[in-house]
């Protein structure tokens, strides 16, 4: 991560990183995910598990080379990989409210600063499929929340988007950029008002010592597995657990 970088995780708790995916990439999983949903789902809005197994392309998104050395520098070289999966919204659509911060309810949602190194608990990469402009809904978050002291304190009109507020932003992103944030930022969907759908995958991430999810990955549900994506899928451990390392080759 570049200063800035750090600095601007640090001071808000989520950072956008620009052209992750090609544009060659981005037209695949697009293409791809126009074959997925036969419907528009609940209310406009469909979510499903386990995106990684919808082939090579996604799969490989769980150790992208541009996204791995800022898990690296945020969990850890020991993390592993948690949970994943996807939310489609078409316009009008609505999802959860805010949640999120660190709180004794979640113990695992945490975000820590110590001699030089940030270290974070279940850690999500977004990866936009489609873009989110100004007033377009879909992720926002309370900048800075992540080290709040008073996360109850939230208004429960403000939770649910009912009042508008300044401290609540909506990330303006591009298709193809990846949006990282710790789960310990109070963070939720906003309704989706464009007429574009919005197309999200959320790859989330944990040290290698702990888990969220009550599920692991089970690697034979995966063809031709890296090393390294086998090392990620693993369940937590201590001590024992290999690095990730910041190169790969490209499945």
């Amino acid at each position: 991560m570049a200063p800035e970088e750090k600095f601007k995780f640090d001071l808000e708790g989520y950072l956008v990183v620009k052209n992750v995916l090609t544009p060659d990439g981005l037209n695949h999983m697009n293409a791809v995910s126009d074959t997925i949903f036969s419907d528009d789902g609940e209310s406009g809005t469909n979510r499903i598990s386990r995106v990684s197994q919808w082939g090579p392309a996604f799969q490989a998104l769980m150790d992208h080379p541009k996204i791995v050395p800022y898990l690296i520098e945020l969990l850890g070289p020991k993390f592993r990989i948690d949970h994943d999966y996807c939310i489609f919204m078409k316009k009008g659509a609505k999802r959860g409210q805010l949640h999120g911060g660190e709180t004794d309810r979640e113990a695992d949602h945490w975000y820590k600063y110590r001699d030089g190194l940030m270290r974070n608990g279940l850690t999500v990469v977004t990866f936009f499929l489609s873009p989110a402009k100004a007033g377009d809904g879909g992720f926002a978050c309370i900048p800075g929340s992540h080290k709040s002291n008073f996360v109850h304190s939230l208004p429960g009109d403000v939770r649910s988007f009912e009042r508008p507020v300044h401290y609540v932003v909506q990330p303006e992103v591009d298709a193809g950029d990846a949006l990282i944030f710790t789960e310990a930022l109070i963070h939720g969907t906003m309704p989706w008002t464009a007429s574009r759908e919005r197309r999200a995958l959320l790859y989330k991430y944990s040290p290698g010592h702990s888990a969220w999810s009550q599920g692991y990955y089970n690697p034979k549900d995966y063809p031709n597995l890296t090393e390294q994506q086998q090392r990620l899928m693993a369940p937590p451990s201590v001590g024992s657990r290999p690095d990730t390392v910041e190169t790969r080759s490209e499945l």
